[in-house]
């Protein structure tokens, strides 16, 4: 199942398919209000994976691997995201950062509020049709390189996830091979904060903000 814009992020089917071998990073850290502080996807891949990249988007008509990657978005929705390359002999690592938004269906991403919890989901590395499928010998070598390590980090302690590891308000994936592609759907349910930031007002402008409402108290005194 790929979105819209997670095409952007999660999707590169294309480099799946040819080249087989692809390891994703997730790190996802969440606002108290359930917008999204942070996600950054970074996949890593060999030269001749990204090669394949390259000779796809130049077929359809794109002048880079990025621009081919993003083109479903929209301008606002593309200074958004930060996107960078990086080599390392034969590794080329791609890495796409995202900041301060409020997840859509788009993005396959829901941070939904249950019985006065935050609920997060994502469903970006979740397709039913192939999970369905018997795996032949093929298709096991195909997908034995791919991998998913998803970090969450919620604005409260989680109180249920179905994750590999938890540790107060961090939740940890690790999958590999057909699993990481095709079965893997990211939940947690945390404690929701009394008191939510809401995107870009940090420590400084809360203590600030709150001086402000203690003058206003002083002086009515």
């Amino acid at each position: 199942m790929v979105h819209r814009k997670t095409a952007a992020f999660a999707g590169l089917a294309l480099l799946l398919l040819l080249a087989g071998c692809a390891q994703v990073t997730v790190h996802s850290t969440v606002n108290g209000d359930g917008s999204i502080a942070e996600q950054t996807y970074q996949i890593n891949m060999t030269r001749t994976a990204y090669g394949y990249l390259e000779e796809a988007a130049e077929e359809e008509g794109y002048e880079s691997v990025e621009d081919s990657i993003l083109s479903d978005l929209n301008e606002t929705e593309r200074e958004q995201i930060e996107y960078s390359e990086e080599y390392n002999g034969d590794t080329v690592t791609m890495t796409l950062t995202r900041t301060d938004f409020i997840p859509t269906a788009d993005d396959g991403i829901s941070v939904t509020t249950e019985d006065g919890e935050l609920v997060y989901e994502d469903m970006n590395f979740v397709d039913e049709a192939a999970a369905a499928e018997t795996e032949t010998d093929f298709s096991q070598s195909i997908t034995s390189g791919m991998s998913v390590d998803y970090y969450l980090t919620m604005p409260g302690e989680i109180t249920d996830s179905n994750a590999d590891v938890v540790d107060g308000n961090t939740a940890e994936w690790h999958e590999s091979g057909s699993e990481a592609f095709n079965d893997n759907r990211i939940y947690a349910r945390s404690e929701k904060p009394t008191f939510s930031m809401a995107p870009g007002f940090g420590p400084v402008s809360a203590l600030v903000a709150l001086l402000a409402v203690a003058l206003v108290v002083l002086r009515r005194d």
